[in-house]
């Protein structure tokens, strides 16, 4: 709670900000960039980003008739300056940070795991200061980054004159598709979770969610292998059928012949019987399939995936 309590303090407006968040948020989604369990940036980590921004670019607003005066022209203005700022923000070499006035730079001097962890670093704004973006790799960070040079790139090639432009360009942005598997995927690693009950396909999924950024981890610190990772499971069989997938950059085989791969596949996949919760109904299979195999599989008549 004093966390969010900081940032709202921090955005000089904070029904502006929420606006913000929102939009920020529902388009992260929908691009698949939204979730810390699958090596992206969970809800926090992006509304750290919208005060960044609010603060930076937004004037203190005085009086609630201001806010009720805040145009669509100028809420466009802020959009376009979230994207542009963090698409050529140096993700790889800098942090960014909200620190209270209180704060001193010499506080770095002992940083924690908490803090150094994780590729994008989006800094808490209060005490420890952890890296609340921890949970990212290399291969996520390059694909928030494309995200946000999406939508500049968008910007550069649509009408943004008239009020009518701005509005029918935030709407596009909305619309951008969630590119999964992206060209430069040629093999997918599938889970394939199953259960009796829709309840215990949860907790069984959970179990799965709080085992995977060791395995992102170790497919890139390890086996020096790029990775976009689904951001959504898939359920099937009234909920009792889910699938997870994670593409990879080289090819089925040259992936099912990499020696540290499949050491750190069966390290992951052995996580599965240390769960003291399991039942005999709770199962888990696993295949490598290259990416017209796994679209031509998709395009089958099975019983409907839905995406949650």
């Amino acid at each position: 709670v004093h966390e969010i309590e900081y940032l709202l303090v921090h955005v000089r407006s904070p029904p502006i900000f929420q606006y913000l968040l929102t939009f920020v948020r529902t388009w992260a989604q929908r691009v698949g960039l939204y979730g810390r369990v699958y090596g992206y940036l969970g809800g926090y980590s992006w509304a750290i980003l919208c005060a960044y921004i609010c603060h930076r670019f937004l004037s203190p607003i005085k009086s609630l008739s201001s806010i009720e005066q805040f145009s669509i022209e100028e809420f466009f203005s802020l959009v376009q300056q979230f994207f542009s700022t963090f698409a050529h923000f140096n993700w790889s070499a800098n942090a960014l940070r909200l620190y209270p006035k209180s704060y001193k730079q010499n506080t770095l001097a002992g940083r924690s795991l908490a803090q150094s962890r994780g590729s994008v670093r989006i800094m808490s704004p209060s005490t420890p200061f952890n890296n609340t973006g921890r949970s990212t790799i290399n291969s996520t960070r390059d694909l928030i980054s494309e995200g946000f040079e999406r939508v500049v790139q968008l910007l550069t090639t649509i009408n943004t004159i008239t009020s009518e432009d701005k509005w029918n360009a935030l709407k596009q942005i909305l619309e951008l598709p969630h590119e999964f598997p992206s060209e430069k995927v040629k093999s997918i690693l599938q889970l394939t979770l199953s259960s009796d009950s829709t309840d215990a396909l949860h907790t069984w999924i959970g179990w799965m969610q709080s085992r995977l950024a060791h395995f992102l981890n170790d497919c890139e610190e390890e086996c020096h292998l790029s990775i976009q990772t689904q951001s959504s499971i898939e359920y099937r069989s009234k909920n009792t059928e889910a699938f997870y997938s994670i593409g990879f950059h080289v090819d089925p085989q040259s992936l099912n012949q990499h020696r540290y791969f499949s050491y750190w596949l069966k390290q992951f996949l052995d996580q599965f019987n240390l769960f003291p919760q399991r039942t005999e109904s709770m199962k888990v299979s696993h295949k490598i399939i290259c990416i017209h195999d796994w679209k031509l599989e998709r395009m089958q008549p099975k019983p409907q995936r839905i995406k949650k």
